[in-house]
Order: structure tokens, then C-alpha cells, then sequence
């Protein structure tokens, strides 16, 4: 009886041509029509059941193992490509100008898919496996849409895994961490509202240009002084816009940015300090000052048991010296935060070394050659948790 490695090295050639098939046709955010029913065609066809009711355009597949009740767990895989073009020049190259496929998403689906078809055909497991293909990755908001749209009440989970392709890991190696390995990430919006006037008469105006800028030079400080070296922090002023004409000081000007972090403590030092330094300048200045924030995904963090369970399989699957478990954590956003419910689900996000450009740049293409490599963890991890 052949093995799971030995099976999925037979399909590599068939899921290389799913992966190249969903490479021609990207589609970003959630306006994935074509992509999700692709994805659903496969799974139906394989005998899953599927749901499409969660995140707009987001897929779905629940598979029951033969054996009886156990744990439910769940595997995710984003599905959006990126606004940009393709410069890959491969015959599958993207067929719709200006969206391309530069982070890999189409390997998550064809892996996810091969793991959802392995699984399908050997059923001798207990409990529940459920795929989530999920929307609008790149935007932080298909996640979060899914679980708003009552995914986990019709469908809860006990643990969720999430992959992802890494160019600028070693080849065929297996990385990741405990605890945080993905930063928390929060928008901000600073506006001054102060009072407009004629340029040659500044004395009777209040500038909200000029309090603005003391105010992102004095939030510069604000980590190096305020978060723990141990801790990480970021604070990035990323725009900012006042004024219509030369000759006239405007009432206000607004600016904006990202705040990062792995610790939730470090987030609200952040918002405070924040707040607090623009409140005091502008009242300094007889003007006003208002920062709002939205969140755009908090951190993922990899619970012990599932992390464990990862590294068994890894160890196995690709030998201790290609494993890393102590991988520096990325302070980029990634939403798969949002489907770990509450700290009852555990979660595991692993990267998956490949050769290639690096993510994001209009001449990357997904690696084929570790299909086999990401298909077989992923059998192999519920292989090892529903026995």
C-alpha cells in the first residue's frame, strides 16, 4: 500500500495543472467568481460537501471521517491574487490585465485542494476536516468577513492550520515559532483641525500643517522610549494631506499610517501615547486633535499543542535539519488571526521554504516543486490529530 507521500508524488503532475489553470485567471478581494467556483466544482466533485454562504465569495468544504465523533479541524487557504501585472511570461500566465497571482495564493489553493481530495478518498479517520478557502487575504478582510457571516457557529473548529510559500526561507524546509509569528496590524488617522487664513497673516491663523508635523516628529520617540527592547513595535506615518492653494492656510490637514506589534499591551501603550502626544501639542496650539484607529488583523499566534503536532509531522516529512522552530516572526499582517475564535481554538501558521523571486514582485511564480512537500504536511498533520 502506497504511502502519503508516495501517492501525492504520483498527483504532482495533476495538481501542478490545477495550480497553473488558477494562475490564468486572478481575481482580487472578494470579487472571486471564477476562483471559488473552481475551487467548489473540485470539492463536489470529490464528495465533500460545500457551503458558500460566508465571506461573500469565500468556499467551505466539510469532509467527515468514517471512524466516528473527534476533533474538528480546519485548514485554510487564501484565494485572492494581487492588482498588478504579470511579468512571469509563462504559458498559464495571467489572462486578466493588471491582477496577478504574485504571492503564491494559487499553490495554497492547488495544495489545500490535493489534501481535500487525499482525504476524501482515505476516511478512516474520526471527526471533521474543514477547508476554508477564503476571499480578500491581501485587503485583511475575507477572515473576518467568513467568521462575521457565522462561519464558526454553523461550523466550529477546534484548531486551524495555515500555510504559507517563502522565498526567502531554504528550500523544502518546513519554518515556524511558538507564540506570535505575524504581527498585529491597526490603521490610524490623525486629523488637526486648526484656523484657516490668508498666508501673508499667519499670526491670526492657527496652521494645522505645522502641528501636525511636530506631532509625527514627537510620535517618532514614542517606541524607542515606550516599548520594552525585548518587545517589538512599529509605528510608520505613511501620508499625509493639507491644502488646496500656496497662498492660503487650511483648517486642516489629516494624516495616516500603520502601528504594528506582536504583545496586545505594547498596542495599547501605542494608542495612548499617541493620543496623549497629539492632544498635547495641538492644545498647545489652540487647535484640535483627533487619532481614531482601526484594526486590521490582530497577530497570529501559534498555540503549543498545534505546534508540536506540526513540528512530528515536519521531523518525519522533511528531516530535523531541514526544520526551523525558532523562525524570526514576520511584523506583516496576515488574517488568519481572525479565525481563531477565542484561545478554546488552537492554531498553527507555518512557511514553506521555495526557490523563486521574492513575494509580490510582478515576475514571481509559485515554486511547483514543493507541491508534494506542502500536500503531504497537510494530510499528515490530520492524519496525526484525528486518530
Amino acid at each position: 500500500m502506497m504511502n502519503t507521500i508516495e501517492i501525492v508524488n504520483e498527483w504532482h503532475q495533476e495538481i501542478t495543472e490545477w495550480r497553473h489553470k488558477l494562475h490564468s485567471f486572478p481575481e482580487v478581494g472578494f470579487e472571486l467568481h471564477k476562483t471559488s467556483q473552481y475551487v467548489a466544482n473540485k470539492l463536489e466533485f470529490w464528495g465533500l460537501r460545500v457551503d458558500r454562504n460566508f465571506g461573500q465569495t469565500g468556499v467551505v468544504g466539510i469532509l467527515d471521517g468514517e471512524l466516528g465523533e473527534g476533533r474538528t479541524i480546519a485548514y485554510r487557504a487564501d484565494m485572492d491574487a494581487l492588482p498588478m501585472q504579470d511579468c512571469t511570461g509563462k504559458p498559464y500566465a495571467s489572462q486578466n490585465p493588471g491582477h496577478a497571482h504574485a504571492c503564491g495564493h494559487d499553490g495554497h489553493m492547488a495544495m489545500l485542494l490535493a489534501t481535500a481530495r487525499y482525504l476524501s478518498e482515505n476516511r478512516r479517520f474520526r471527526g471533521r476536516v474543514i477547508f476554508l478557502f477564503q476571499p480578500a487575504e491581501e485587503i485583511g478582510a475575507g477572515a473576518k468577513a467568513m467568521m462575521d457571516d457565522g462561519l464558526f457557529e454553523k461550523y466550529p473548529f477546534d484548531e486551524v492550520y495555515g500555510f504559507h510559500n517563502m522565498p526567502r526561507l531554504p528550500e523544502n524546509t518546513i519554518s515556524l515559532r511558538y507564540g506570535p509569528i505575524t504581527g498585529a496590524g491597526e490603521k490610524f488617522s490623525l486629523t488637526v483641525k486648526g484656523c484657516s487664513g490668508h498666508s501673508s497673516v499667519p499670526h491670526k491663523c492657527v496652521n494645522p500643517i505645522t502641528i501636525s508635523a511636530k506631532i509625527i516628529t514627537a510620535w517618532q520617540s514614542i517606541v524607542s522610549e515606550c516599548v520594552p527592547c525585548s518587545q517589538m513595535g512599529v509605528l510608520a506615518v505613511t501620508k499625509i494631506r493639507s491644502g488646496e492653494v500656496f497662498n492660503s492656510i487650511p483648517e486642516f490637514a489629516e494624516a495616516g499610517g500603520t502601528i504594528r506589534f506582536y504583545e496586545s499591551e505594547v498596542g495599547d501603550t501605542l494608542r495612548s501615547k499617541m493620543k496623549q502626544v497629539a492632544s498635547s501639542i495641538a492644545e498647545a496650539y489652540n487647535a484640535e486633535a483627533n487619532v481614531a484607529f482601526e484594526v486590521l488583523c490582530p497577530a497570529t499566534v501559534n498555540t503549543s499543542e498545534q505546534v508540536d503536532c506540526v513540528i512530528n509531522v515536519a521531523k518525519s516529512t522533511v528531516g530535523t535539519e531541514n526544520l526551523n522552530t525558532s523562525v524570526e516572526p514576520s511584523p506583516g499582517g496576515e488574517d488568519m488571526a481572525f479565525f481563531k475564535k477565542d484561545d478554546s481554538v488552537g492554531a498553527c501558521f507555518f512557511m514553506i521554504g521555495t526557490k523563486g523571486t521574492n513575494l509580490h514582485t510582478c515576475d514571481f511564480d509559485f515554486d511547483d516543486s514543493i507541491i508534494p512537500l506542502g500536500v503531504t504536511m497537510l494530510c499528515r498533520i490530520a492524519e496525526q490529530r484525528l486518530i
